[in-house]
């Protein structure tokens, strides 16, 4: 028999793949509402100081939710990029997510809500390399 890697996911990867995906759904709706909001008819081009990175921070928003399912394909074939990706890609959603806390006219529960699945993701993945597991699912 040949000595082959188990392809046996863990627990925890199981938790980031969903995280990624909730949090890609989540980061779509937040988004395209956001670029909505930009867009309307009428509105002025800068309200308060804050609104200037509503825009940089609307197209970042819409990069993540569309690199959340790509990365959490990455992570459930177990690619050797995706654990990497992942932790560059909940960067960028916790910058995104304190961004959007300066906003003056959005519910604060969304950038806290994708923040902390963010830290949640970021915790398990950290938790993963304290206790010597791969992008591949062994030990090393």
């Amino acid at each position: 028999m040949q000595n082959t890697i188990s392809r046996r996911r863990p627990l925890g990867f199981m938790a980031i793949i969903i995280l990624l995906i909730i949090q890609g759904i989540l980061m779509l709706l937040f988004s395209l509402s956001l670029l909505v909001v930009l867009l309307a008819p009428g509105r002025p081009v800068i309200v308060h100081g804050a609104s200037i990175y509503a825009g940089p921070a609307a197209g970042v928003a819409l990069v993540v939710a569309l690199a959340s399912p790509i990365i959490a394909w990455g992570l459930w074939t177990m690619k050797h990029w995706g654990f990497q990706r992942t932790v560059l890609l909940e960067i960028f959603s916790l910058g995104v997510g304190v961004l959007e806390l300066t906003e003056p006219g959005l519910n604060l529960w969304t950038p806290i809500t994708l923040m902390i699945i963010a830290a949640l993701i970021l915790i398990c993945l950290y938790v993963f390399s304290l206790i010597g597991l791969t992008s591949t699912g062994t030990r090393r």
